[in-house]
């Protein structure tokens, strides 16, 4: 599911790409906001789908390789990929079925020249010839061997990157998260696991996490004066025009979470902001940005214990 800081990363992204396309339109910002979250659920459940697609490449090339009776590598001789338990437990939830339909994902069929890269890449490694040659079998060693290739072989693979970039370009800042949830649903995987509870079904943690990401984007589009003028006088060696773009967004979020959003501590805030734009702002970005915050986080909680 999304953290705090993803649901942040998403905010900036909306504001910066409707920055660049003026005029500014709320209701369309947020229905693309919405898409977007939506996306990072897609392709948790087309890297889901991977699992099946490639693991049915693999098989169709092994029955193809006995039935005309060609040279082959041991990989493709070997059915032990074909019968392991832990995809088998992936091919069998019905929801997966559901969300895979209902979102019409069909990205693999749709390009299956990748499926084959990508099993020929599986079958190549190290960790593929290691998973075949070790005595042990049942659920939990194919369990581990379908993370170990996850890991390892099948999410640093540069050919899957290009092919999630042409897919969505979205999906690459969600890439590393994804991977991350990923991981830990075949982690929390037992041969027992009820297959209704095995899958996500929500991109968000709750319905606090649904709201925050809308209310973000929200208040910075209507209190955008309000959080321009707590920046006045702050950057005296900069002027508001040289102050670039997503600095200016990402200002613009923490001080609107500084007045809009009390229970969030300043310090969260802050130390949110401030590791967001070291990955995507400029390299001096974070230290300014760090200066400028802490300045004003002081001020408003002065003034809020004065007001009281």
């Amino acid at each position: 599911m999304l953290t705090r800081r993803h649901l942040r990363v998403k905010v900036m992204q909306q504001l910066y790409a409707n920055t660049m396309s003026q005029p500014f339109d709320l209701k369309v910002a947020q229905k693309q906001l919405q898409s977007s979250n939506e996306g990072f659920f897609e392709l948790y459940l087309f890297l889901l789908n991977m699992f099946i697609e490639v693991q049915s490449c693999g098989h169709s090339l092994h029955k193809l390789v006995k039935k005309q009776y060609l040279e082959a590598n041991s990989y493709q001789l070997n059915p032990k990929f074909f019968s392991n338990l832990a995809i088998a437990k992936i091919t069998s939830s019905e929801t997966l079925k559901k969300y895979t339909n209902k979102l019409k994902i069909t990205h693999w069929q749709n390009h299956d020249e990748y499926v084959r890269l990508i099993w020929d890449h599986i079958a190549a490694s190290d960790a593929y010839a290691a998973y075949l040659a070790e005595g042990q079998s049942g659920f939990t060693s194919d369990k581990n061997a379908l993370i170990t290739l996850f890991t390892d072989v099948i999410a640093p693979y540069d050919r899957l990157h290009e092919l999630i970039e042409e897919i969505k370009p979205s999906w690459v800042d969600d890439f590393p998260l994804v991977n991350t949830i990923l991981r830990n649903t075949l982690i929390h995987m037992h041969e027992d696991s009820d297959p209704k509870q095995l899958i996500l079904t929500s991109v968000y943690k709750d319905d606090d996490d649904r709201r925050f990401a809308v209310e973000l984007l929200e208040s910075v589009v209507v209190h955008d004066e309000e959080l321009a003028a707590q920046l006045v006088g702050r950057t005296p060696n900069w002027e508001k025009d040289r102050i670039a773009v997503l600095d200016m967004i990402l200002l613009k979020l923490a001080i609107s979470e500084f007045l809009y959003f009390p229970s969030i501590p300043s310090k969260v805030t802050i130390n949110e902001y401030l590791e967001i734009a070291k990955e995507y702002a400029t390299p001096k970005s974070s230290k300014f940005i760090n200066g400028i915050l802490d300045v004003i986080s002081k001020e408003i909680k002065h003034k809020n214990m004065s007001d009281k």
